[in-house]
């Protein structure tokens, strides 16, 4: 067994995250080999189930491990030291125009993928985006950014699970750096509002199995994203401060 350390009452998520985060960079655990069960790392880690399955969502999301319906979390194959270090994204996303050119290639993939799945989608696939969609509330009251940014990527990444297209798939992990780094600009400067109104709208609309109607919904919530992150005016009105003075991240 790992040596983890009981979790102290501060951040109780990111804690263990980044425990066990840096137990896979040590290589405690190697590629193929199953992590503990979610029983065993509340009893050693000191903490609820809830805590250690949204640590587990972030390391998924990271692409670090593999969660197989009944079997448990398994450490990803392709798993390396630079893959683990993905929090430092390889392209920085500092201007606007980086983020709506991301946001532009997303509107095409993911009205695709959305529109793919829509009439083949299983209610396990439903009832999976759910658990992220709570995670992502019971992270939007909160001020980190990166937690919520993760949480909203891993809804994505999970739609392009589910088409269980290796090309749709294998492009999304390629450029998953890319795509979260933007994710986080995003949060910051929008909060998670919209982000919450338009993800319980693409659930609902993926339980209709309606294609016309999830494509609809993605595009949608996608057009506002870009809209309101060219309006940088709305932005800074959003954070109470004058038109001319520069944004400064939380």
């Amino acid at each position: 067994m790992a040596k983890l350390q009981k979790i102290k009452m501060e951040s109780l998520r990111s804690q263990v995250y980044m425990q066990l985060k840096n137990q896979l960079m040590e290589g405690v655990w190697k590629a193929g080999e199953k992590l503990p069960s979610e029983n065993e790392l509340c009893a050693s880690l000191g903490v609820s189930r809830v805590t250690v399955r949204a640590a587990i969502q972030q390391l998924e999301i990271l692409g670090l491990v593999e969660t197989r319906h009944g079997g448990g979390n398994f450490v990803k194959e392709f798993s390396s030291a630079n893959a683990m270090n993905a929090l430092h994204p390889l392209i920085q996303i500092n201007e606007n125009q980086d983020i709506i050119t991301i946001l532009e290639y997303r509107k095409i993939i993911e009205k695709g993928t959305i529109g793919l799945i829509a009439p083949k989608i299983t209610a396990a696939d439903i009832a999976k985006l759910e658990d992220t969609y709570h995670l992502m509330i019971s992270l939007s009251d909160t001020d980190q950014a990166q937690q919520q940014a993760e949480a909203d990527h891993l809804f994505h990444y999970q739609l392009a699970q589910i088409s269980n297209n290796p090309i749709i798939i294998k492009v999304y992990e390629i450029i998953n750096v890319i795509l979260a780094a933007a994710m986080v600009e995003i949060v910051r400067l929008l909060g998670t509002e919209m982000g919450l109104r338009y993800h319980r709208q693409l659930i609902d609309a993926l339980k209709t199995g309606d294609k016309a109607l999830c494509e609809s919904v993605m595009e949608a919530h996608i057009e506002e994203t870009i809209k309101k992150i060219q309006n940088k005016d709305w932005v800074l009105q959003r954070a109470g401060r004058p038109a001319d003075e520069p944004r400064v991240a939380p």
